[in-house]
């Protein structure tokens, strides 16, 4: 009470039609949080995907009455989705994945761009948005593991180049279905 509840991918909270669960705790859980958001004084985020949330919002007539403010928000660009590799290659942190690897000069935003633009189809770019950007980067440094050879050295050993970011995104299309 008093604070804040985010729920990520709240959408899972309403059963889809049909699922055929004998009980379905998201339903109940949802009725909770509403009865605590009428009663407190407490915020209450639910974030999904907007397809997926018209079915949270039509699984409880009192839910829209309880939810004041809805936000749509637009899928990444392009351009974006560049600007946040960019951003994710000079911003690691000892956890991640990608520690140490840099990004070779030649990978400036516009060739980025070239690269996101040419290789995703917009149904991928759609359905992972800000996730394609990790899918991609860490397809891209197995494809720098798989180049690599006994002859290989120096920062040739952790220089992710933008045909290793092509191979990513050509990886993640054949792994990920958009139909």
């Amino acid at each position: 009470m008093g604070g804040t509840l985010f729920i990520d991918e709240a959408y899972r909270l309403a059963p889809e039609q049909g699922a055929g669960h004998s009980q379905d705790f998201g339903v109940e859980a949802l009725e909770e949080i509403m009865s605590v958001m009428e009663d407190g004084n407490i915020v209450v985020i639910f974030a999904g995907y907007t397809e997926p949330m018209k079915r949270v919002f039509s699984s409880n007539a009192g839910f829209c009455r309880r939810v004041s403010h809805f936000f749509q928000f637009d899928d990444f660009t392009c351009n974006d989705l560049a600007q946040m590799v960019m951003i994710k290659m000079s911003k690691q942190n000892e956890k991640s994945r990608l520690y140490g690897f840099k990004l070779h000069p030649s990978c400036t935003p516009g060739a980025i761009l070239k690269v996101i633009e040419k290789n995703s189809s917009e149904k991928l770019r759609n359905k992972l948005n800000g996730g394609l950007v990790d899918h991609m980067l860490n397809n891209a440094r197995e494809n720098l593991d798989s180049r690599l050879d006994l002859n290989s050295k120096g920062d040739e050993l952790l220089t992710i180049t933008l045909r290793d970011l092509e191979a990513g995104l050509k990886i993640l299309s054949q792994r990920i279905n958009v139909d």
